[in-house]
Order: structure tokens, then sequence, then C-alpha cells
């Protein structure tokens, strides 16, 4: 039997968290189906599905991964595949799951938060070092830790748009703390996008599409400044901003994807296969991963 894993966008607030403030992120109706499949050949596997068998003490297994979103998306993969393993340990579940995945996760890359575990657990809305919502856990390593809510508010309609693979979320870190150890004009931008995750798990709250979208906008502005978006993505941001409520991208950048919130969406389709990209007509959810 497979487990079933969602994936994962950032309304507001990547990059800004890394420095203490707050961020918004949402599973999305993108399930991926994760099985296990007893082989005794050894199979090549990625480090994050190696250090996953290995915490389960399982090694003649080839890991199958049905999915339709590209790796490399920027939309939790890594993050997804670890959780749909780790799943198959009936003991694994809620805060310790999301737990032992971050841990594993870490240990492969070196770095990065534990948003993208927690919320693919969770699942719905998720909010990281706000005072919104209800709680969910607390994950610490080293010096760092992440407080998790839940935010109530009903799912978005999105068309989740992929724009090529995404630049190495080590390298978009450190861009941008370069940008930060120049002074306060950094520091400020930070700030903004504090204020702007704040008012938009208000907005969420809310249903408001409109301030949902304006705040979207202007999230997306000021990560531009630190050079995290493309010509490809700003082609579809402008798309998104004029027949959507807005749009932005989501994740590290450099590529990977766009999320735009849906209103004109024949238009949306209609300019976005001018461009030939590759897209996903979704929404969120409020289903985190599952095992059945």
């Amino acid at each position: 039997m497979p487990s079933f894993v969602p994936h994962k966008v950032i309304f507001f607030g990547e990059h800004a968290v890394v420095y203490g403030y707050p961020s918004i992120s949402s599973t999305v109706d993108l399930f991926s189906k994760i099985y296990l499949i007893p082989n005794k050949f050894h199979y090549q596997q990625t480090p994050f599905v190696q250090g996953a068998l290995k915490f389960l003490n399982k090694e003649d297994v080839y890991v199958k991964v049905e999915s339709n979103v590209p790796s490399g998306s920027g939309l939790g993969t890594s993050s997804m595949v670890i959780v749909g393993i780790l799943l198959h340990n009936p003991e694994l579940r809620g805060e310790r799951l999301a737990k032992v995945a971050y841990e594993i996760e870490y240990s492969v890359q070196g770095l990065g938060s534990p948003i993208d575990t927690s919320t693919i657990v969770a699942g719905g809305f998720v909010m990281t070092n706000g005072n919104y919502g209800i709680p969910l856990w607390e994950v610490t390593k080293n010096d760092k830790k992440w407080k998790f809510t839940n935010l109530p508010g009903k799912n978005l309609d999105l068309i989740i748009v992929y724009v090529g693979n995404k630049g190495s979320t080590k390298e978009q870190v450190e861009k941008v703390r370069k940008f930060m150890n120049r002074g306060r004009f950094a520091r400020e931008i930070m700030e903004r996008i504090g204020e702007i995750t704040r008012e938009g798990a208000s907005a969420i709250v809310r249903n408001d599409l409109e301030k949902i979208g304006e705040l979207m906008k202007e999230n997306h502005k000021e990560l531009k400044i630190f050079g995290l978006s493309t010509p490809t993505m700003e082609k579809v941001i402008e798309i998104g901003n004029s027949y959507g409520y807005g749009a932005k991208l989501t994740g590290a950048g450099g590529g990977g994807s766009v999320i735009i919130l849906t209103k004109e969406r024949d238009k949306i389709r209609e300019k976005l296969n001018e461009l030939n990209l590759q897209f996903f007509e979704t929404s969120t959810t409020s289903v985190g991963a599952f095992f059945k």
C-alpha cells in the first residue's frame, strides 16, 4: 500500500523566516504516492531516500514515487519523499513524523528549516513563528527554534506554474545573506516581509482574496530586490497579476515555481499556453500526508 503525500507552497515569508520573521505555507491538492517495494537488488537511491530507509532499518527495498510534479519545482519534493517513506512506519505520525523527517533532511543538506516537512505533515495553512492559529509543535535545531501553528482558512484556487529547475537553495540563501550583511536596507525589506506575512495571516482567515493577492504582489517585489526572480518568472508574474488576484515566486527562487491566486482562469490558461510552460490547476488543501 502506498502513502499519499501532498506538495506545498509558501504564500508569504520565504527567506525572511531564516532571520526569525514569520512565514505562511500550505499543502496543495497535488498528491504523490510513495511505495516501498521489496527488492533484493540495491538500486541507486538519492541521499534523502537512503536516510529515510536507514531510519526505518530497511535495505532490500525499492522506493517508487508516482508524481506529476517535476523535481526541482520548489514545491517540497525532497521533504515529500522523506515523509512518504517514513509513513510506512505506523509509529511515525504527527509531530514525531515531522521532526524525524526534518532531521533526515537536515543531515543530508546541512542547512534549511523544518517548514516543508512540518507543513506536509500537518496539512492546511501553516504559520511559522507567528502569533495566530492553533498550536501544532515547535522544532529546535542548534540555536534556532521554529513554532508552528495551523491557520483556519478556506481553500484557495491556485495555478502553479513550473518555470524550470530552481537554483540551489543554498546559493539563494547565501545571496540573501550577502545583502543582509551590507546594511540597514536589506533588514528593512525583511521587516516589511514580516509585516506582509502577518497581514496575510489575517487576510487568509477572513478569506479576503483581494488582500491576499495584493500582499502576494508586494512580497514578490521585495524578494525580487534580492535577485531571486528570473525573466521567465517575471513573464508569469505579469500574467498572474493581470488576470489573477496576485502572483509570486514560491520557495527559494532562482527558478522553480510561481503561484497565481486564480481569478480569470481561462485567460490565465491561454496566456500560459502561449509561453509553453507546464502548470497545474489546483487548490490549497487541509489534508496532510497519510497512509492507507
